[in-house]
């Protein structure tokens, strides 16, 4: 009983996101469902089964791929959450993601407000694990329009999370 309320909970009150297999979304709903497992206590043996029913277009076609392959050569099943999470990892994002995210943070410019080139950078920096602040913060300001540079200077903003959290321009 127990199981079954936790499920309800899960699928209709939380309303995870469903897992489709674009690059973007896969990193996006393995952080949700990560929140919604420990937030709703779900039990290790119940979280593969959870996200199976919320898989859908390539990832749904690769998981009935996968689990009739698994069945036809003796595979052990896909059994936890981590094993899970790593599959679709690989199967779906592309192994050089870090190096495809600098490389478009290198060619990031500031062309519209400067609230939605702060929203891209923040996005492509979540796909790069170890850069230094000096780095983040010399990318960030070569992207921007020169107005904005000049202003960040003027400002002495000397790490990242002061220009996005802190004080504000334009």
């Amino acid at each position: 009983m127990a199981v079954l309320l936790r499920r309800k909970f899960v699928c209709r009150i939380l309303n995870p996101l469903a897992v489709s297999g674009a690059p973007k979304n896969l990193r996006t709903s393995c952080g949700t469902w990560k929140r919604i497992f420990q937030a709703a206590r779900v039990p290790d043996t119940e979280k593969v089964s959870i996200t199976s029913m919320y898989l859908t277009g390539d990832a749904k076609l690769w998981w009935r791929s996968r689990l009739s392959d698994d069945a036809s050569a003796n595979r052990e099943r896909i059994e936890t959450w981590e094993v899970l999470k790593k599959e679709l990892k690989d199967q779906f994002l592309p192994c050089n993601t870090s190096w495809l995210a600098r490389e478009s943070l290198r060619n990031l410019k500031h062309t519209g407000t400067v609230r939605e080139f702060v929203k891209e950078f923040s996005s492509l920096m979540l796909d790069v694990r170890d850069m230094s602040e000096e780095d983040k913060l010399f990318n960030f300001m070569a992207g921007l329009k020169p107005w904005a540079q000049t202003e960040l200077r003027r400002q002495g903003v000397k790490d990242l999370p002061t220009h996005c959290c802190g004080r504000s321009f334009g």
